[in-house]
């Protein structure tokens, strides 16, 4: 989309079929008397035979246009722009050689197209967003006709699809609050599957549209069609997580469970789950009865987190985090028991291997973590907690398998992280 620097040319070439009448109009427009020249040409046209011919369209195109860009005549014709757009449409069809507009290159069509798109740009700057959807509208629908003909100006042709002017529409519509016409406009961008980092919130806002108007299916028409152009981009599993109350647990878990095969790469959707289900089972005053069951989901979300990105140390913190809870739910197990008796003392052996076969998954992952960590030259201040906690858990892991050494090794560490 761009505006033209062109070159009207005078060529009002009379015609010998309408004598004087057609002298007077040329002679009125020559002189600069719009407002002459436009009763001449409005009476002209009036009369029957002469509307039959092209030359007398050809003459109204040119002069409501000149009158359109005029402070002085404005006023004549408000909506002269396009009587003149219309006028030469006319002519266009009457003379399918179209020698007038041949000779000139079609110049005044592309003017045309210049006016509405500065006025476009005019109303928008002025946050006049309703004149600004009416004029880019106007613009399109100008050179939508060019582009049908294929004229071109100097070399110039508008492209098969304007998509920046397309935008502006929209845009203009949008801002206008009249987000039914702007849909229309963005959708063609959305079917022509026009990518680009600047279009993506597009295929975003269809999205939203179709959703609060209940219409499922184009609404999946256009998330898939986000999902395909920007694979990368997170927020169309997001636009869906949302779609679900966060309160309702069973339900947040059963959307994620949906999404997982759809977005089997998204190790951030992965691992926000595991956040969910991290926080339903250990951040509550009571343990939930699913307890045991969403303690093993813990660790299946984890670990496929991990298989998506091997190098997610937050994955290995929050799964450290999650053995280092199981070893206190053993640890109280343990304490739990105040017999003496051999099925006593048989079961506290048994949790004692139970919590060095935790305290070595502990290790695993916050060694893990660790060292993701401890190899950055930088770390931001969320990471640097991280390492401290990590290195907090490897001592505690090592006191439970009696590696005093080790131990100390990983307090002092976590003590020297500032």
């Amino acid at each position: 989309m761009q505006r033209f620097l062109l070159s009207l040319l005078i060529l009002l070439v009379s015609s010998s079929l309408f004598a004087q009448s057609i002298e007077d109009i040329e002679g009125q427009f020559q002189k600069g008397e719009l407002d002459k020249a436009k009763a001449s040409v409005d009476a002209f046209l009036a009369k029957e035979k002469n509307a039959a011919k092209p030359d007398g369209w050809w003459y109204k195109g040119v002069i409501y246009n000149e009158i359109a860009k005029s402070e002085k005549y404005k006023a004549l014709a408000p909506d002269g722009r396009m009587e003149a757009f219309n006028a030469f449409k006319k002519y266009y069809e009457m003379d399918p050689k179209a020698v007038r507009g041949t000779l000139e290159q079609h110049v005044r069509l592309f003017d045309i197209y210049n006016g509405y798109f500065d006025m476009g740009v005019a109303s928008f700057g002025a946050s006049n967003f309703d004149d600004a959807y009416k004029n880019f509208k106007n613009a399109l629908a100008v050179e939508e006709y060019i582009a049908s003909k294929g004229y071109e100006y100097n070399g110039f042709k508008f492209p098969a699809f304007d998509t920046t002017l397309v935008q502006n529409i929209a845009l203009s519509a949008y801002r206008a609050k009249k987000d039914d016409e702007a849909v229309v406009y963005y959708k063609k961008i959305a079917d022509q599957k026009i990518a680009g980092k600047d279009n993506v919130d597009i295929y975003q806002l269809l999205v939203e549209y179709y959703t609060k108007k209940n219409d499922r299916a184009t609404r999946e028409q256009y998330l898939q069609l986000g999902r395909q152009l920007y694979p990368d981009d997170d927020r169309w599993y997001q636009i869906e997580l949302d779609e679900v109350d966060a309160k309702d647990k069973k339900a947040l878990f059963a959307k994620y469970e949906e999404l997982i095969p759809k977005y089997p790469d998204k190790h951030i959707m992965l691992y926000n789950y595991a956040v969910e289900l991290f926080n339903y089972t250990y951040a509550g005053d009571k343990k939930p009865a699913d307890y045991k069951e969403t303690q093993k989901k813990i660790e299946s979300v984890l670990k496929t987190t991990m298989n998506v990105n091997k190098s997610y140390a937050e994955a290995n913190v929050l799964m450290a985090r999650h053995y280092y809870n199981v070893l206190y739910d053993i640890q109280d197990e343990m304490q739990a028991i105040k017999g003496t008796t051999a099925a006593d003392q048989k079961k506290k052996a048994d949790l004692k291997t139970k919590m060095t076969e935790a305290a070595d998954q502990l290790i695993v992952y916050a060694q893990g973590a660790f060292d993701i960590y401890n190899a950055k030259a930088t770390l931001k201040a969320g990471e640097k907690g991280n390492l401290k906690v990590t290195a907090g858990y490897l001592a505690t892991a090592y006191d439970v398998k009696g590696d005093k050494t080790k131990a100390d090794e990983y307090r002092k560490k976590a003590e020297g992280v500032n």
